[in-house]
C-alpha cells in the first residue's frame, strides 16, 4: 500500500513544520462559532501574548478568542512565510478584518508575525507582533488624525 501525497508530505516534515501547516489551515478558516481546530493546536499551559494582552492557559485563551471573534464581522489571515527550526515556528501574515466599531466597519489590513514555541506537537508559547496603531488607533476619529499628522511631520 502506498501513502497518499498528503501523508508522504507529512512524513517528510518535522513536528514543528507539520504543526505550522495545521496552524495555517486552522487560522485561515477561523470564525467565532468554530474555534475547535485552533484550540486543538495549544497545550493546556499555553502562554499567549499580543500588543494588548498576556493570557495564561488554554481555557483563558479560548475564552479570549471567542469574545474577540464574536465582535468581528470578518477576519481573514493570509500567510506569507514560515520558518521553523524543528521546535520554534515563525509565521509572517496579513490579517484583513472588519469590526463595526473600527473605520465604520470597513476592512482594514494589518501586517504581522507570530512566534510559536512547541512541545510534543502542541504550542506552549504564542507571541503575536503587529502594529496596534495600524489596527486600531489610526482608525479612531480624533486620534487617527493626530497620528496621521505626526507621521507626516516625521517624513518632512
Amino acid at each position: 500500500m502506498t501513502a497518499t501525497p498528503e501523508l508522504q508530505t507529512a512524513q517528510n516534515m518535522t513536528s514543528a513544520e507539520y504543526l505550522a501547516d495545521r496552524v495555517i489551515k486552522a487560522y485561515q478558516s477561523l470564525n467565532s462559532e468554530d474555534l475547535f481546530d485552533v484550540g486543538a493546536l495549544y497545550a493546556p499551559d499555553v502562554y499567549f501574548e499580543d500588543p494588548t494582552h498576556g493570557i495564561q492557559g488554554k481555557a483563558a485563551l479560548m475564552k479570549y478568542f471567542t469574545k474577540m471573534f464574536r465582535n468581528l464581522r470578518d477576519c481573514e489571515f493570509k500567510f506569507h512565510q514560515t520558518i521553523s527550526n524543528g521546535t520554534d515556528i515563525f509565521l509572517s501574515w496579513t490579517m484583513l478584518l472588519s469590526h463595526p466599531s473600527i473605520k465604520k466597519g470597513e476592512t482594514i489590513r494589518i501586517e504581522g508575525a507570530s512566534y510559536l514555541k512547541t512541545r510534543n506537537g502542541k504550542i506552549y508559547y504564542h507571541r503575536d507582533y503587529f502594529d496596534m496603531g495600524a489596527m486600531l488607533y489610526e482608525h479612531l476619529p480624533v486620534m487617527g488624525r493626530v497620528i496621521h499628522h505626526l507621521k507626516e511631520r516625521l517624513v518632512r
